[in-house]
């Protein structure tokens, strides 16, 4: 009962997920002129869709993928916060992305942990 409410759980911040990168890409390019850097942000989001996404079907590595595009946001907000280079790398998901990271911590034992892998460490 609890791993169904897991994966509902993180099935729904996949719809949001999905749901941005979705805005983030028609209201970008619904009237697309020329190429500048704001046009990488929904790719970006992409990234981190795809990423949940595989947090989603249970695979450890993604989590780690989701982990560290967290840490590059918060390295380019960091640094260069002030240039544009910062709004475009740093405000990808900036408070959302730490939640769902926080999300990850605390349930990674029911995302990721199944009954068989006590058997792999022996």
């Amino acid at each position: 009962m609890f791993n169904l409410n897991v994966k509902l759980f993180t099935y729904t911040i996949l719809g949001f997920h999905i749901f941005i990168t979705g805005h983030a890409f028609y209201s970008l390019f619904s009237d697309f002129q020329s190429f500048n850097l704001m046009h990488l942000h929904p790719f970006m989001l992409l990234l981190f869709t795809s990423a949940w996404m595989g947090v989603t079907l249970g695979k450890r590595w993604c989590a780690f993928a989701y982990f560290s595009l967290m840490f590059y946001e918060l390295a380019m907000k960091l640094f260069f916060g002030n240039y544009l280079f910062g709004k475009v790398f740093g405000d990808v998901m900036f408070p959302y992305d730490l939640l769902f990271g926080m999300v990850i911590l605390v349930l990674y034992k029911q995302l990721f942990v199944r009954p068989n892998d006590s058997n792999v460490a022996n």
